[in-house]
């Protein structure tokens, strides 16, 4: 994959996920050879046999400002985008890797998405595995899940002050105003990198379905550093949280942004 780093936002607040992910890494992609930067605050990390690269920006004022500044770190044009507690599932198709990649050069993608969303409006590309997909598709334009990106238009995704959700809600508005050339697998198509949609964590906390794999591979962790996810994503008081947020994260400015693009 030339030109392209594989670029793991985090953060030292997941530091003792660290070894976690590097250790999966490691032993689901064993062909992977090239550059991996981790976005980190002041700590540093390393893993013999692989190429990591520490950003060390500092500490900065929110998610999006932290992810910036990271993202600046990177050399290539290209990344491959992954987040720190998205972890592998299963082996990785190393040659799939090197096609999809191949595809989004030539197809001169803005993203391409190695899963399936339940994208709105999509229509066939000359690779019979991927498809391309057009706005509107509301609030699925932009996500963090992992992904090909050309670097500059990453960066447009997520504002200073948005969190990652509210990146993505307002990152993928953002997207169909730019119009970005958006990829992704076709429905049925086996994911080139098995890992669970939703991660291994929220708030923080750990999900029954990571914690079940991790002990299927007896992969020892102490769990109860985090403790366990019990709540609901789709409560009442979940879906408040969320519409409080949109409308606070607008007001501080991303309102205004997608008005002036």
């Amino acid at each position: 994959m030339n030109n392209c780093t594989i670029f793991v936002s985090s953060s030292d607040a997941y530091a003792d996920i660290w070894k976690l992910f590097f250790d999966l890494f490691k032993m689901y992609w064993p062909e992977y050879n090239g550059k991996i930067v981790l976005n980190t605050q002041a700590l540093d990390y390393s893993c013999d046999g692989l190429d990591i690269e520490c950003t060390k920006v500092g500490y900065h004022s929110g998610f999006g400002r932290t992810f910036r500044a990271g993202l600046d770190c990177v050399k290539t044009d290209n990344v491959l985008l992954m987040m720190i507690d998205y972890i592998f599932m299963g082996n990785v198709n190393h040659q799939k890797m090197e096609e999809y990649y191949d595809a989004f050069s030539a197809f001169g993608l803005d993203s391409l998405c190695l899963e399936y969303q339940n994208y709105q409006n999509v229509s066939r590309t000359v690779h019979p595995e991927l498809l391309y997909v057009s706005p509107p598709a509301p609030h699925v334009m932009f996500s963090y899940q992992i992904a090909f990106w050309k670097k500059q238009i990453l960066n447009e995704m997520a504002l200073p002050h948005e969190s990652p959700w509210m990146s993505e809600w307002f990152g993928s508005l953002r997207a169909e105003k730019m119009k970005i050339k958006l990829a992704c697998l076709s429905k049925g198509t086996l994911w080139p990198i098995p890992y669970d949609l939703r991660g291994c964590l929220h708030q923080g906390k750990w999900l029954k379905e990571s914690v079940i794999f991790l002990k299927s591979i007896n992969y020892h962790i102490d769990y109860n550093k985090r403790g366990y996810y019990g709540g609901e994503y789709n409560s009442w008081k979940y879906r408040i949280m969320a519409k409080k947020m949109i409308w606070e994260t607008g007001l501080r400015g991303s309102y205004w942004d997608l008005l002036f693009r």
